[in-house]
């Protein structure tokens, strides 16, 4: 239920922000209106991004610093949830260029959530369709990895349209995409 109420929030959110952004109390009261309900999203994007918890929070620090900077310019924003993930998008893919050399993306280990007393054959199997997921989506390319973060973390594919700067249809097709590519990789 909290997740979905945070949705509502955002949504709600987005409506109120340009008629109450005029003065700078109001600007700082939204700003951490906006801090609170996107601050954890955006650090697990980044994060799952960038794989360093240090990276990913000095980001999202910087996101939500951008955000308070640009309306206290007098930007409007229409979408501030998509507007937070696109900053943050950007932010990831600059310190990836400063870094020069990607690492390989390394995902959650989605296995230790797992039963602690499956027989040793089940563990064999469940060690290898990890293994096969792993390697698979690590041999995505970094938008598509980007696309799916996004996805995971409740981003619309409109948003994720935007954040990614490309058209609805072509999101929906390459999610569509990569998910088959997955499937068809882990069960083969």
């Amino acid at each position: 239920m909290g997740r979905y109420y945070g949705l509502s929030k955002e949504l709600a959110l987005d409506l109120r922000l340009s008629p109450a952004m005029r003065n700078t109390s109001a600007q700082k009261q939204q700003v951490t209106e906006i801090f609170d309900l996107l601050r954890d999203p955006v650090y697990r994007y980044l994060f799952r991004v960038l794989d360093n918890p240090g990276d990913a929070e000095d980001l999202t620090q910087e996101v939500f610093l951008r955000l308070y900077t640009h309306l206290h310019e007098g930007g409007a924003i229409s979408n501030v949830r998509a507007w937070t993930f696109r900053v943050a998008h950007n932010l990831a893919i600059d310190l990836q260029r400063r870094k020069v050399r990607l690492e390989p993306f390394r995902t959650p280990r989605w296995d230790q959530a797992q039963d602690p007393t499956p027989c040793a054959e089940e563990r064999i199997l469940q060690n290898e369709r990890y293994g096969k997921l792993h390697r698979a989506f690590s041999q995505l390319p970094v938008a598509e990895k980007h696309c799916l973060e996004m996805r995971a973390e409740g981003l619309s594919y409109q948003e994720i349209a935007s954040v990614m700067e490309m058209r609805l249809p072509t999101v929906a097709k390459l999610i569509g995409r990569i998910i088959r590519k997955l499937v068809k990789e882990t069960t083969a």
